[in-house]
């Protein structure tokens, strides 16, 4: 598996990286770098020219740190002239060249905020943040990463603000997907990313083909690969079309202004990129048929023979064995595999595994040459992962099967009428032990699955219950600052004041308000203390309060009487209005009363101008009390937070942060709930709602 998708993703980029590289074979790049830098010389040229020409030093040039010289000064003519499409490709070629260097990277995506203009800026911004990310995941083989991403998809996508942040993130969350199943092949998740690439498709159809053309490189590239695994025949269609709109979409490129003007990638880049889709049709050769292959096959040997024979023969080779592995012409594929093995490096560990699965593909077709497909396998096996030895042993185990049975033929030719007997039954054994065996991997198979299911959920229960005891730790730690910051105020107070009243240096008139300054301090703590206490009674059982009749008018009133009569804010109004008909419900008036002026006393401490509403009305079965204003208000992403215990959004403003928490616990005994109406905009709204009984309803 890993050798596969590293052999397509070396072809895919290979495709779309030679547009930068590719240098015609009848170019001489030092004459050509001195030319340019003589004409660069020349006074007369204008900015466009000079911008064009350090674009042609960077296609000549094979050295990366003169390369990145060349086209930074074209990067800075190209801001100068504001030529969008110039400055787009080009931090492209940047942020690719530093996708494993933060600071560069985060360097020219700054440059790609402050320069890129229009109304596709933010489309290309999305595609300069998001490919460099897709490279690391597919080059750096780290699938921790991959999960974070998927992490940080699922958060990015509940705050999506447009379309070009959703395409940036569906191109993080589907590269990330393919990583995954790169490295766990046991998740399937092709007809997720299908839908995710499809999407991204939809979000780019209507921008214009210079903006686009990059996302639907991506997309094609991407769906072709799923479409080639599934090997379905529908499937197999679809692959054969996508690579036929990847064709066209590289000539398309090469009509774009950054490419049609660059002298030395012109046609012969071009179609080194049809060699990459040319390439990848070879897969599908019984599907598009023998003329279609002979067509591909006689160009990709004039473009590879015209180009550099030695240095592509390579190349050549691979192409001729797929041609020639598909006419049937075995002992000429046989020879162009060997010849490949022997030019390819013993260290080269994919490379070589890759191509010893192709020697032993052709020796299963062939149905000859067992003992070369015996000896590949041998060496195949000693290259494979551990997480692929179920397959490798299956495969080796018909080779061997195959090479006896071959052995056994020759010797039956010989001496027939001796060794029929035992032929027969050394058939009969390594038939039932290949049995034996599949059933055997099948049910280790089953073993190691569960076992890695049990892993991967107890993994994820440890790492919830780490980060509860973390942020429980961190609201303990913020509840004993805020109540030593909150214990410490009034005890100050009431200890100042008091040693004030036994100062004799001091009149009577100095020390009329120190006594009121006291009690009100003391009050203060002994209400903090009742609190405490009241939180700690309220969670030590889950009982629902006794309840009785009440008529809940006259309370939510005379509340509303008691904060508006102690106001000492003329800007703000009390407001009482009344929806119900009948204004008894059974309930526990205390505690109903706790939670009605908490919430007014919140009120109260956060408005300083508008007005304080409650409002009593039935919505479907419930009475719900609801305590409005126009204050500072609460953000929607809160709502639930500030129900926790010790949490204040404000660390500043006095309070335990117990009021809301113990709200909740009260509404929980009480049969009902309390929540913060997120659809109210100019404060905050708290709802209260209480069951009704089936008395009141019948009323």
């Amino acid at each position: 598996m890993k050798n596969h998708l590293v052999r397509i993703l070396i072809t895919a980029w290979f495709a779309f990286f030679f547009v930068q590289t590719s240098i015609s074979k009848e170019v001489d790049a030092n004459e050509v770098k001195t030319a340019i830098l003589e004409t660069l010389q020349d006074s007369s040229l204008n900015r466009q020219q000079r911008m064009e020409l350090y674009i042609d030093l960077y296609d000549v040039s094979d050295n990366m740190h003169s390369k990145h010289m060349y086209i930074n000064e074209a990067l800075k003519l190209a801001i100068q002239l504001n030529k969008q499409d110039y400055i787009f490709e080009i931090l492209d070629i940047f942020c690719r060249d530093y996708k494993f260097i933060p600071d560069s990277l985060s360097y020219y995506q700054e440059i790609g905020e402050k320069y890129l203009q229009g109304p596709y800026k933010k489309f290309c911004m999305a595609w300069l943040k998001a490919f460099p990310s897709v490279c690391k995941m597919d080059e750096a083989e780290k699938p921790d990463e991959a999960n974070e991403e998927i992490s940080r998809y699922k958060h990015h996508k509940k705050n999506l603000s447009d379309k070009s942040q959703e395409v940036l993130w569906e191109m993080i969350l589907c590269s990330a997907m393919e990583c995954i199943n790169y490295f766990s092949p046991s998740v399937s998740n092709a007809k997720e990313r299908i839908a995710h690439l499809k999407n991204i498709h939809q979000l780019v159809a209507r921008l214009p083909f210079e903006v686009r053309y990059k996302f639907e490189w991506y997309y094609l590239t991407r769906i072709e690969f799923i479409f080639r695994a599934e090997g379905k025949p529908e499937d197999i269609r679809e692959a054969v079309a996508t690579l036929e709109e990847l064709e066209q979409l590289y000539d398309q490129q090469f009509e774009l202004p950054f490419y049609k003007k660059r002298n030395y990638i012109g046609t012969r880049s071009r179609e080194a990129l049809r060699m990459g889709v040319y390439s990848e049709l070879f897969y599908f050769a019984d599907y598009i048929g023998r003329k279609r292959v002979d067509e591909i096959y006689s160009r990709m040997k004039e473009f590879y023979k015209e180009k550099d024979p030695e240095k592509n023969e390579d190349m050549l080779l691979l192409a001729t064995f797929r041609y020639n592995l598909y006419t049937k012409q075995y002992e000429l594929a046989m020879h162009n595999i060997n010849e490949l093995l022997v030019r390819t490096d013993t260290a080269d560990t994919n490379g070589r595994t890759e191509l010893l699965a192709k020697k032993i593909n052709l020796v299963t077709q062939w149905k000859q040459h067992y003992k070369d497909g015996f000896e590949a396998f041998w060496e195949y096996t000693n290259l494979m992962e551990e997480n692929h030895i179920e397959e490798t042993n299956r495969q080796l185990a018909e080779m061997r099967s195959l090479y006896d049975v071959d052995k056994l033929k020759i010797e039956r030719a010989e001496l027939q009428t001796r060794y029929h007997r035992i032929a027969l039954i050394v058939a009969l054994v390594l038939l039932f032990i290949f049995f034996v065996w599949i059933i055997y991997q099948y049910r280790l198979m089953k073993r190691l699955e569960a076992t890695k299911q049990a892993l991967i959920l107890s993994n994820k229960k440890v790492a919830e219950e780490s980060e509860r005891a973390k942020v429980s730790d961190r609201m303990k730690t913020e509840f004993l600052q805020s109540m030593c910051h909150e214990i410490r105020t009034p005890l100050n107070a009431i200890c100042g004041f008091s040693s004030l009243l036994l100062n004799d240096d001091l009149t009577e008139e100095d020390k009329k308000d120190f006594p009121g300054i006291i009690e009100k301090n003391s009050v203060q703590l002994t209400a903090l203390f009742e609190n405490i206490l009241q939180v700690s009674d309220l969670s030590s059982s889950l009982e629902l309060f006794p309840v009785e009749r009440t008529d809940i008018f006259s309370l939510c009133v005379t509340l509303l009487d008691t904060f508006r009569t102690r106001a000492d804010n003329s800007k703000v109004k009390y407001i009482f209005e009344n929806k119900l008909s009948n204004c008894l419900v059974k309930t526990n008036s205390y505690y109903l009363q706790r939670v009605l002026m908490h919430l007014l006393n919140n009120s109260e401490k956060f408005t300083t101008t508008g007005h304080i509403s409650m409002c009593l009305e039935q919505v479907d079965a419930k009475i719900r009390i609801s305590v409005s204003d126009t204050g500072i208000g609460i953000p929607a992403d809160k709502a639930e937070y500030i129900f926790d215990r010790f949490t204040k959004l404000d660390e500043f403003t006095s309070g335990t942060g117990l009021g809301l928490y113990s709200c909740r616990l009260i509404m929980n005994r009480l049969g009902g709930s309390i929540f913060l109406d997120i659809s109210y905009k100019k404060g905050a709204r708290f709802c209260v709602d209480l069951p009704l009984g089936q008395e009141y309803l019948s009323n």
